[in-house]
């Protein structure tokens, strides 16, 4: 009877396996905006589907003007599951149609290029999201996975590069920049090494790129995600706000440490 018992506990646990796994399947549709999550150093990275830019925009504007990510889109689970770390954060949302209209966030004005230029960001941003759903699926399941978050290893590349994590997606192959190939300004924020004890958001803008004749154009801000040092991700219609600036606390430190060094030397 004991061992009867047993056998059926085995296959139940089983069974539950199979069915998260089952479930951790990545759901992606061409035109959803995709969060990129990495900590370098660390092993895994995270992706997020967003779904649509405007369903981003309809939530955000019928909440108030802002709309939670984490907690809606991913858990603190599948977070603390992915190894990463909130401080040393880096993270994107990107996206793109077969019409080569993409989103990107960048911490400065992004620029429409034609539909040709456009492309190779495309490409990047589509072999992220093949990455995202063939790794659970053909590689390795993750219980912590669902249909809208793939964690999968920072190195990860196959395919010949159609398949990628969201580090090896925006890295320049060329250069080494994280620029997606393509884009000349920054694209993710980084949260530091002391941010969850800090005050300060780390906030990035969202831009809308539609194909243009030149790169003169700018690109139409849509509102902009705010990281809160707790965790709290959201979206906010409206601009970035501006970080407060550094540049005059550390002058502040610095010449307190020269007029105590100088209150030394006269004491000697």
């Amino acid at each position: 009877m004991k061992n009867y018992r047993l056998a059926i506990l085995s296959a139940l646990a089983v069974g539950s396996l199979a069915g998260l796994n089952a479930s951790a399947q990545f759901s992606y549709t061409q035109g959803d905006l995709l969060l990129g999550i990495r900590t370098p150093g660390t092993g895994n990275d995270m992706v997020v589907d967003l779904g649509s830019a405007a369903s981003l925009v309809t939530a955000a504007t019928v909440g108030g003007g802002s709309t939670g990510i984490s907690g809606s889109f991913y858990t603190s689970a599948q977070f603390t599951a992915s190894g990463l770390d909130i401080n040393n954060l880096y993270f994107s949302v990107f996206g793109d149609t077969s019409g080569n209209t993409l989103w990107a966030t960048a911490a400065t004005t992004l620029n429409e290029h034609n539909a040709f230029s456009q492309v190779i960001a495309a490409n990047q941003f589509e072999a992220i999201a093949t990455g995202a759903n063939d790794y659970p699926g053909y590689y390795a399941a993750n219980v912590a996975n669902s249909s809208s978050v793939t964690i999968m290893p920072n190195s990860f590349s196959a395919g010949g590069g159609s398949d990628l994590s969201y580090t090896q997606g925006i890295k320049n192959p060329n250069t080494g920049a994280s620029d997606f190939g393509y884009f000349p300004a920054v694209n993710e924020v980084s949260t530091g090494s002391g941010f969850s004890a800090g005050t300060q958001n780390a906030t990035v803008n969202l831009y809308q790129l539609n194909p243009a004749s030149g790169s003169t154009t700018p690109g139409t801000q849509l509102g902009y995600f705010q990281l809160a040092p707790n965790g709290n991700l959201t979206f906010n219609i409206g601009v970035a706000p501006v970080p407060e600036p550094t540049a005059l606390a550390l002058l502040g430190t610095g010449l307190l440490a020269l007029s105590a060094v100088q209150r030394f030397k006269s004491k000697k």
